[in-house]
């Protein structure tokens, strides 16, 4: 039933198997369900490298001044 529906979890599984009267536990349904292979995904490190001269950092922000007066920033890095 996992391989026919790789979406579905152990409780939903587990639920299913329950309405056609079949008595099993949630755990023994997920100790046996079929683990579906994913790629690993790359370290920030990686990311960063690969990404690097792409990257734009910004910032708004308040400064009160001596006066009294508010300045407003806006910061682009």
């Amino acid at each position: 039933m996992s391989w026919a529906n790789p979406w579905w979890g152990a409780p939903r599984i587990h639920g299913e198997l329950l309405k056609l009267d079949i008595q099993v536990s949630q755990a023994t349904v997920s100790k046996y369900m079929i683990r579906h292979w994913k790629p690993p995904s790359q370290s920030w490190r990686t990311f960063l490298t690969n990404h690097a001269s792409d990257l734009v950092s910004m910032d708004f922000l308040t400064v009160p001044t001596s006066t009294f007066r508010v300045l407003y920033v806006f910061l682009v890095l």
